[in-house]
């Protein structure tokens, strides 16, 4: 892929953690990752069962980091440079950040989400400080939106779309910022 050999290294480094772009040498971490049902409890259709998923994937992931600047990480323990997962921002089509994050079930519970989104939304603020940072989670994915909470986000939408989900059980939309009635109803439609 020559468009990575034309950005420059995005290496970040946290208290506990080692953040870097995504290349093609991670497909088969992430697989174990997004193939891993523990990871999908909240969201069992979105499992990768076969490894092209994953392939298009990092490939995405790889191709929004060359058009905007920034995009999600690779995540490895500072310590012993363990794969633990993905986590970062990602622009979506209608030009807001997503925050988003997939980790191992082997890293959770070490406050490693809340450690990615903190770096991912200086990352984005950085990168481009007038695009809001948003993030979609389910309501039955509680940690999840204290994670968004504890990076700076609010809850600015919650409830049902034409996508089928568990009884009782909505979607939530996370800001960084107050949004428009355009950037607020695209999130709802792809929430």
């Amino acid at each position: 892929m020559v468009h990575q050999l034309l950005m420059p290294p995005q290496e970040i480094r946290t208290d506990r953690l080692l953040l870097t772009p995504l290349t093609p040498a991670d497909i088969d971490d992430v697989h174990g990752v997004f193939s891993d049902a523990r990871t999908w409890t909240h969201l069992p259709a979105g499992r990768h069962s076969v490894r092209a998923s994953t392939v298009d994937l990092v490939q995405r992931k790889i191709g929004g980091r060359a058009r905007h600047g920034l995009g999600s990480w690779a995540v490895r323990a500072a310590a012993d440079n363990a794969f633990l997962g993905v986590g970062g921002v990602d622009m979506t089509s209608a030009g807001m950040w997503n925050l988003g994050y997939r980790l191992a079930p082997s890293a959770w519970g070490n406050g490693y989400a809340t450690e990615v989104a903190l770096a991912a939304v200086a990352a984005a603020h950085d990168v481009a400080p007038d695009v809001p940072v948003t993030g979609r989670v389910l309501t039955n994915n509680p940690a999840s939106a204290a994670v968004l909470e504890r990076a700076g986000l609010s809850l600015v939408w919650q409830g049902q779309t034409s996508a089928p989900l568990p009884v009782g059980v909505d979607r939530q939309v996370w800001a960084d910022r107050a949004l428009s009635r355009t950037e607020l109803a695209w999130l709802v439609a792809n929430a």
